[in-house]
This record gives structure tokens, C-alpha cells and sequence, in this order.
């Protein structure tokens, strides 16, 4: 009874809350992902930082690990007024972190506790990335890309 009202999560673990309902969200004209295509929408990133188009089946997964608003064009007018269909999985975990520091689409950046950004681990794989942090405290910083790096 105790642990079900302290929570049963393992530590580390973050849980993601699940999808929300299909809502309308606009974003930047330009930024509408194509026809037939999805994409994550981080709210706490600039548009220039944002990832890039991909298979939607692919963005909901991600979303679904990293968090973020998978968006979709509703129809050809999304192109001129920005609107879109969108689910919401949650934010991302791109807190502390400059987006000039954020990893390439498709590939990670450990991001160590109580370490100056100026002194972070590069950006790599994110095999190795999960690897280092199994050694040191941190988070893996992800930016989701339409390829498995």
C-alpha cells in the first residue's frame, strides 16, 4: 500500500505521461511537416531547432520515449496558416541546454550533473552515450531524427 502511494517507479526511470487527446496546434507555416509525414514538436526549442520531418509511425514512438508534440499537416492550407493536427507526449528534456548544443537529428549528447555546458561530452552515437552515462550522473539529451544513428 505504501508503494503504491509513494509510486512504484525504479529510480532514474522518468514516466511519460500518455498521449493526450488529437488537438489543433499551429506552428510556422514553413515548418508544417509534408503530406503524409509527421513531426516532433518541441515547444521549449525555436523553430530552427526543431526535428526534422519523418514517418509519423516513427514520431510517435519517439515521442512516446522523448517526449515532445507530434504534428501533422490537416490539410494543404497548413502550408499557408500553420495549422495542424497534434498529440502531446510531454516535454522534452532539453532544460539547462543551449540549442546550439543540442545533438544532430538521430544522435545524443550525455549531459552531466553539475557540469559546466562549456564542459560537456560531445555529441555521439547513443549507444555510447548511454553507456557513459551508466558511469556518471547525467541525462541523455536526444534529438529525434527520421534514421536509427
Amino acid at each position: 500500500m505504501i508503494a503504491a502511494l509513494a509510486g512504484c517507479a525504479a529510480p532514474g526511470v522518468i514516466e511519460r505521461p500518455q498521449p493526450g487527446a488529437q488537438t489543433e496546434y499551429h506552428v510556422p507555416p514553413g515548418e508544417v511537416p509534408p503530406l503524409g509525414q509527421c513531426r516532433i514538436w518541441f515547444v521549449e526549442l525555436p523553430p530552427q531547432w526543431q526535428p526534422p520531418a519523418m514517418a509519423c509511425a516513427r514520431a510517435h514512438e519517439l515521442a512516446g520515449k522523448h517526449g515532445g508534440r507530434v504534428v501533422k499537416a490537416i490539410s494543404r492550407q497548413s502550408f499557408e496558416n500553420g495549422r495542424t493536427l497534434s498529440i502531446d507526449y510531454g516535454p522534452g528534456r532539453f532544460e539547462g541546454v543551449a540549442p546550439e548544443q543540442l545533438p544532430p537529428p538521430g544522435y545524443c549528447r550525455p549531459w552531466l550533473d553539475r557540469v559546466f555546458p562549456d564542459k560537456q561530452p560531445p555529441v555521439m552515437t547513443c549507444t555510447k552515450a548511454e553507456q557513459l552515462l551508466r558511469q556518471r550522473a547525467g541525462r541523455l539529451i536526444y534529438m529525434p531524427g527520421p534514421e536509427i544513428k
